[in-house]
Order: structure tokens, then C-alpha cells, then sequence
């Protein structure tokens, strides 16, 4: 991969890119968020980014690699959370439970401020999102007929430094993205989307994070009053079809130049996602995969296979319906399928990320290819494989120790 210096940028370590490679509120939780949504529009001037190749770099990992995370495997009362004690406090709201139960458990049922989740369990061993409310967050937690209680306590970040999540809409378009037919792409819907996509983005962060032997440390996001993560609307001064004929350094620097004109804050890393990348006649425009300083970029082609809501992620990511090519490019790195479309652009998303972080490529994680697999994280089955996705079985859904030793020194990063 190349490394792109761009002069507009402050701090810039590493810009990559990379294309189909191969290698209500939240006082009462993010519950809201499994069945309906209500996103915030914020205007704004604004830019958008260009296009997708990413090579690992030769940066090489620490001779000694920290054991494998094992966690609390002893089963009481039929019940073992692998992943956090009784009582842990975090700074994000949607925690990922490694759960293990008998063998012949087949669904586990959480009962959590007033509403039920269930998640399946296989070979004794499930994984489920929870969404908390600030404070003490007590859990009824039933795995076939049994109950256990277990605490998580919700605080939210004091960190100023913070991550603003955006979605770059032309001068003249609403913010539409590539879709099927009578499918909705409207700017609502991108946000959505891209609401849960950055939900998902930070737990998986703190996850691996936890699974590389650190504290489930992560980064925290700019919110709303509500305290729900905010989608800005970022509108460029360009037109759309003057957006499809830029390179992608050129749309990374139209992007970096409106965000500096724009009440520029130095506390803030930027993500912003691209509305208006297309796909026509096989040919990809006005997409890129670009991170570095404040800003990484990403295209919206993904977004047609993403998720609206955390309820639809079990759906998204196990979605084994073709890529059409005659309507939509195949970024899933020769996988042809919306689950696998979903997983790329969701992981690359974090990837160009880590860049802002001033993580370079690295020989495996979410820095190298491993953001192929960032479904893993969150899933017990993957289609095509036998393997029940156990901890071990996450592939490249990691942050290699190269990236794990720069994270814990961050000041974007806190437990």
C-alpha cells in the first residue's frame, strides 16, 4: 500500500486505500435501537473521499505476542461470562457478552431494563449485544432452566477526544446511495445505517482490544443531547457528477478541506462514510478507503447490505444472497455476498480509523486484511463455515500487537 502525504491535513501518519484485494434516548438505553430509530440531521459544508486497495505493510509485530484470552470459564449455576466479571464498569453503551452454558442449551434469554433479548447457543457457548443505559445495568440472564443475575455499569466517556461519525452528501443530491430498486437509500436510511454500523465499529474496537489482554478500552464518539452517537451530514460544494470523476486522493483532500473550514477541532477524529459512490458499466467511482490525521474516508457501497437497526445485524451478517455484478460491485474480497459485503465495509470502515489513530498496516488484524472477518466478532456462525466462531476461531478480527501498543498509549483510547 502507499503512504500519501496530503499538506492539509495536521499530524497525518498514514493514508491507505484499498479495492476488493484479495489477501429515543439513551436514559433509557439503546433498546430503541433493535426496533426503530430516530436519526438527527446536522448540515454542514463538506467533502467526500475515493478508492479501495490495502496491502499490509512490513511493519513487524513484537516477538512476544500475549497468550490467548481465556476469561472465566467455570460454569455456576449453568452459566459462565467469559468476557467481563459481575460488576465491570465500561465507557461504551453496547457491550458483546461471551457467554458458556451446558451443551444442550440452545437459546439463552437475557432480561435487561424491561426488555428481553435472546441470542442462540451452540456447543455451550453464545454471544449476544446488550444495549445499557448510563448507570448500573442489572441482568437476568436464563439458560435452559436456570437464572443467574450479573451487573454492567454504563459510564460514559469524559474523554474530549472523540470521534465524529459523518456521511458526505454532493451539492446536489439528498444524500441517496446505490440500492435496489424500490429499496430505501435515502439520507435517513444512510444514517441508520451508519448508526449501527458505528455502534458496532466501537464494541468490536473494545472487544479485541479485550482479546489482545488489555481492558475493553476503546474510543468514544461525539453524541447528541440524548446521548446517541451522531451521523453528520457533511454537504460538499461539488456536484455529483463532478464527485465521480475525482481520484480518490483528490476526494480525501476535498473532504479534509471542508472539515478544516469548518469549525476544525483538534479533538476530533472524523469517519466519514460517502453517499454518493457508484457503480456503473463494472466500473467503481467516487469511492476510496483513505485514513490518516483527523480524517478517514469511506465509500458507500456497502451500505445496501448493512443493517438498519441492531435487530437486522443476525440478518445482515448472515445474509447469503448474491452480489449482483450487473448492479453492485463485489468488495468482500472474492466472497460475492451481502454478508460478506456487509463485514468488509464495516471492517475496512474501521480500518481506515485505525489509520487516524496513527496505526499503520500491520502483517495480520484489522490492519492487515483481517477486517474481511469483522462479522466474527459478533456472530457464532459464519455461512460456508462448520466451526462454531468461539474466540480462537475470529480469524483476522483482531488488532495485532503492533496496533495493541499503540492503542493503550493513545489519548482517543480510555478503559
Amino acid at each position: 500500500m502507499n503512504h500519501v502525504r496530503h499538506p492539509v491535513l495536521p499530524e497525518e501518519k498514514f493514508v491507505s486505500k484499498s479495492w476488493n484485494q484479495k489477501l429515543p434516548k439513551l436514559g433509557r438505553g439503546l433498546s430503541w435501537l433493535f426496533t426503530s430509530m430516530v436519526v438527527m440531521t446536522l448540515n454542514a459544508c463538506g467533502g467526500s473521499g475515493g478508492g479501495h486497495v490495502d496491502t499490509p505493510s512490513s511493519v513487524t509485530s513484537p516477538v512476544v505476542k500475549p497468550d490467548q484470552v481465556v476469561g472465566n470459564t467455570t460454569l455456576v449455576n449453568g452459566l459462565a461470562i467469559n468476557n467481563f466479571n459481575n460488576n465491570d464498569t465500561i465507557i461504551y453503551p453496547l457491550p458483546i457478552l461471551y457467554g458458556l452454558t451446558s451443551n444442550d442449551v440452545s437459546s439463552v434469554e437475557v432480561l435487561l431494563n424491561g426488555q428481553r433479548y435472546q441470542t442462540p447457543a451452540q456447543n455451550g457457548v453464545f454471544k449476544i449485544l446488550l444495549p445499557l443505559q448510563p448507570g448500573s445495568n442489572a441482568m437476568l440472564i436464563t439458560t435452559g432452566k436456570t437464572s443467574n443475575t450479573f451487573n454492567l455499569n454504563y459510564r460514559p466517556s469524559d474523554n474530549p477526544k472523540k470521534v465524529k461519525m459523518m456521511v458526505a452528501i454532493p451539492a446536489d443530491d439528498e444524500g441517496r446511495f446505490l440500492a435496489e430498486v424500490g429499496v430505501d437509500n435515502s439520507l435517513t436510511s444512510a444514517k441508520q445505517k451508519l448508526l449501527t454500523q458505528a455502534l458496532l465499529m466501537q464494541s468490536a474496537t473494545a472487544e479485541m482490544m479485550y482479546k489482545a489482554g488489555q481492558s475493553h478500552m476503546t474510543y468514544s464518539m461525539v453524541l447528541d443531547t440524548n446521548g446517541t452517537p451522531v451521523i453528520e451530514t457533511l454537504r460538499l460544494a461539488l456536484s455529483k457528477a463532478e464527485l465521480l470523476k475525482k481520484t480518490d486522493n483528490e476526494l480525501y483532500d476535498i473532504i479534509a478541506t471542508t472539515i478544516r473550514n469548518a469549525n476544525y477541532d483538534s479533538n476530533l477524529k472524523h469517519m466519514v462514510t460517502m453517499s454518493f459512490s457508484n457503480y456503473a458499466d463494472s466500473k467503481v467511482t467516487g469511492h476510496a478507503a483513505l485514513g490518516g490525521g483527523y480524517l478517514g474516508i469511506f465509500g458507500g457501497l456497502h451500505l445496501h447490505t448493512c443493517p438498519n437497526n441492531l435487530d437486522q445485524v443476525t440478518n445482515a451478517f448472515t445474509n447469503t444472497q448474491a452480489i449482483d455484478l450487473k448492479l453492485f460491485p463485489d468488495d468482500s474480497a472474492g466472497r460475492m455476498t451481502y454478508w460478506a459485503n456487509c463485514a468488509t465495509g464495516m471492517g475496512a470502515s474501521l480500518h481506515e480509523l485505525g489509520h487516524t489513530f496513527d496505526l499503520p498496516h500491520t502483517p495480520t488484524g484489522i490492519m492487515s486484511r483481517g477486517f474481511d472477518n469483522f462479522n466474527r466478532v459478533f456472530m457464532l456462525r459464519e455461512p460456508g463455515l462448520d466451526a462454531v466462531l468461539t474466540r480462537d476461531k475470529e480469524a483476522g478480527a483482531i488488532w495485532d500487537p503492533a496496533s495493541v501498543a499503540i492503542l493503550v498509549k493513545s489519548d482517543w483510547f480510555r478503559k
